[in-house]
């Protein structure tokens, strides 16, 4: 998302670029992105969901048959799902 882009919707508060998300990605995104790891639970590494093939791990995983990411599937889960339910 361009800086611009960005800048526009924190401030008009409006999902200009369709998105799904107003603003970009804070620190807790960034910091997960870079870890691989889900720190506030939301069922989201890094602030975004992941493509619907599984990105290039997905595209990897269904040539080879093996689960590089250990979450169970091989090659990506649908595009559009629910976030996964908070346990408290």
């Amino acid at each position: 998302m361009s800086f611009i882009t960005r800048k526009l919707e924190e401030k008009l508060g409006v999902d200009l670029n369709g998105d799904g998300r107003i603003g970009g990605p804070g620190l807790a995104a960034k910091i997960e992105a870079a870890t691989h790891v889900d720190l506030n639970r939301d069922g989201i590494i890094g602030g975004y969901r992941p493509p619907a093939d599984g990105g290039l791990v997905g595209k990897l995983e269904k040539a080879t048959h093996i689960d590089f990411n250990k979450d169970g599937r091989i090659g990506g889960r649908p595009g559009v799902y629910p976030p996964q339910p908070h346990h408290k």
